[in-house]
């Protein structure tokens, strides 16, 4: 959601431009300013998703980092990792998820549930009222 909503402003980092002279220097002036704009985006999008608890994973470590994440572990510097308390969301649809199985009957999701109520309501919410 946080990448979606940064896409949507990235546009405001654009700055536009005015060129007068031969057509090549407006051609250029142009792609100059479009080259410009493509590193300003860039650099928007990475400060927004800072700014919203994430952090760019080195290639190849993204996998792991957000397994680690939904497993509610502690990330490691190295990857993906959401801004302290943000797995709270997380925990609580997966706490609704393993809910709905466990009163269909699955003994494996009543443990996942009873597990995430714990840690939970450890941080003041209960899973059960939400």
């Amino acid at each position: 959601m946080a990448h979606a909503q940064c896409e949507l402003q990235k546009r405001s980092a654009d700055q536009g431009y005015i060129a007068i002279g031969s057509p090549a220097f407006v051609a250029g002036a142009g792609i100059g300013n479009a080259l410009g704009n493509a590193m300003a985006e860039d650099q928007f999008m990475k400060n927004c998703l800072v700014i919203n608890g994430w952090k760019r994973a080195p290639h190849g470590q993204a996998p792991a980092a957000a397994a680690a994440v939904a497993a509610g572990l502690t990330p490691t510097p190295y990857g993906i990792a959401r801004a302290p308390g943000s797995w709270i969301n997380t925990a609580l649809l997966d706490w609704s998820d393993a809910n709905k199985k466990c009163v269909a009957g699955d003994k494996a999701a009543c443990a996942t549930r009873a597990q995430l109520g714990t840690r939970l309501r450890a941080v003041g919410i209960d899973p059960a009222a939400s």
